[in-house]
């Protein structure tokens, strides 16, 4: 691995057309440097001196054509490659946009930004991704360092295709190339590439694919999430991949971190322990366990399938990789349809309690009904004795006028009580009318007939119409006692007109 110069001597001052302003720092493929161009000082850039042992004797002049591939890459999302060439002294350099950012990882903990917020970021990175495996461009060295985030939140990628300009001239990165010159070591080649981001068949040193960095986008996607990093242990380039416990769920790796480290990673993502639990569970790990899966095969087929089941996420819907039943379907429409979720909650609350009131008031009605009924009907035959047997019975004793004024009386209260009580149905109307009848008629019958009796007759008789007033004119017992108030009132005029001569 190259070493970073130990003093400002050892800094180039100008590398080909482009004046060097400092050490930006050093990596497995070299050391960055912040320059810029001679002609145009407005314009910084990174300049990226890459290590000699990278490169076969014959490189002839192949990663200047690939550069030319890798220049044509335009999306706000990619870092793009500006030039190439080869210094005085033999060493070759590509020239980068200049980009101040944080690396993806250490800005979503600095900025402590919820899950939403990071998944946002990660549909980002897929949509650049995305771009330039359309345009048949592996990266080959996806990792949060590679990916930095600028002021504006917005995610750029470096180094975009670098590692497979490498391994095309023979480095070591993809699958060698009948008669290329092994003059790569094993060491130099696993300190190009970073090791704890790269696929299965990466370390294999198998040729890369697409398949590759949906691999390497699983890894980060985890870390990013979850705040699961891969092995921090030296991994042999060679060494199959048996033991790897990547495609274990999220959730279940998580849980066995400990206490204080699970509040702290849950703390950088402003939620407690329980919430990035819930969080986790369900789509996004297993939309990282897709990503990860061993067989290159079994993985998303390309960045944009693995963006869109983010999204999917994100807007509420089922995702594709995981089956979901009915319950799940419906919690997803609650969740993204809040207001009209709501809205029909308390319609339906609204539904329930008007039927419960409306079931609660009929059966309070027939129940007030039925006691009324009862009452009626003992109120009727009380009259009767009242007002019938015992008034005969009193007739023709003495003081007879008065008994039998004290029992009318006490039958107009009880037939009066009644009438007062509201929601009387038609048939207790009819009753009623009918024994204010009666009342009248027992009044009429009274000897002498005083003033007192006919006031209490006229009254009796207003009282009937008054009931029949309010009830259905059509019907025929209420026309029947209806008929019947004039033939009362003419007799009630006769005895008038009688006792008074």
């Amino acid at each position: 691995m190259l070493k970073p110069p130990v003093s400002n001597s050892e800094i180039p001052k100008t590398i080909g057309p482009f004046r060097v302003l400092r050490l930006l720092g050093v990596g497995g493929m070299g050391a960055v440097y912040l320059g810029e161009r001679m002609e145009q000082f407005s314009q910084q850039v990174a300049i990226k001196i890459l290590h000699p042992s990278l490169f076969p004797d014959a490189a002839d002049g192949k990663i200047e054509r690939e550069g030319e591939l890798l220049a044509a890459l335009e999306h706000p999302g990619v870092v793009r490659m500006l030039d190439a060439g080869i210094t005085e002294d033999g060493s070759r350099y590509i020239v980068m946009e200049y980009v101040d950012g944080m690396p993806l990882d250490a800005y979503c903990d600095d900025h402590r930004l919820p899950m939403r917020r990071r998944v946002e970021l990660l549909l980002d990175v897929l949509e650049a991704v995305e771009h330039a495996h359309r345009h048949l461009v592996v990266h080959a060295d996806l990792k949060p360092e590679n990916i930095l985030v600028t002021a504006e939140g917005k995610p750029r990628l470096l180094d975009f295709g670098v590692a497979t300009i490498l391994a095309d001239l023979g480095s070591g990165l993809g699958a060698a190339q009948p008669g290329s010159p092994a003059v790569v070591s094993e060491e130099s080649v696993q300190d190009s590439y970073t090791v704890l981001y790269a696929s299965p068949e990466q370390r294999a040193g198998e040729r890369l694919t697409v398949a590759s960095d949906i691999y390497s986008l699983g890894l980060i996607a985890q870390n990013i999430l979850a705040g699961v990093k891969p092995s921090e242990a030296r991994i042999p380039i060679q060494r199959p991949v048996l033991d790897d416990d990547s495609t274990t769920l999220l959730s279940g790796r998580i849980q066995t971190f400990g206490s204080d480290s699970l509040k702290s990673i849950a703390a950088l993502r402003a939620t407690t322990p329980g919430g990035l639990l819930a969080a986790i569970q369900g789509d996004l790990e297993a939309i990282v366990a897709k990503a990860l899966r061993r067989n290159p095969a079994e993985r998303f087929q390309s960045a944009n399938q693995m963006r869109e089941e983010f999204k999917r996420h994100l807007l509420g819907y089922p995702i594709k990789t995981r089956a979901a039943g009915r319950w799940t379907y419906a919690r997803k429409w609650v969740l993204r349809n809040r207001l009209a979720a709501c809205l029909g909650c308390v319609f339906l609350l609204v539904a329930i309690f008007s039927i419960v009131g409306v079931v609660r008031q009929a059966t309070d009605a027939a129940r007030k009904r039925q006691i009324a009924q009862t009452r009626l009907h003992d109120l009727v035959r009380l009259t009767d004795v009242l007002a019938g047997e015992l008034y005969e019975s009193v007739r023709g004793l003495q003081g007879a006028e008065s008994a039998q004024a004290a029992l009318l009386n006490s039958a107009h209260e009880t037939i009066n009580t009644l009438a007062a009580e509201d929601d009387q149905d038609t048939q207790l109307e009819l009753e009623l009318a009918g024994e204010y009848e009666k009342l009248a008629r027992l009044e009429l019958s009274r000897r002498p007939l005083t003033q007192d009796a006919l006031r209490q007759l006229s009254d009796d008789l207003d009282r009937e119409r008054r009931i029949l007033d309010g009830m259905n004119r059509r019907d025929p017992e209420v026309l029947h006692l209806r008929e019947r108030i004039p033939q009362m009132m003419q007799l009630r005029d006769a005895a008038a007109h009688e006792e008074s001569h």
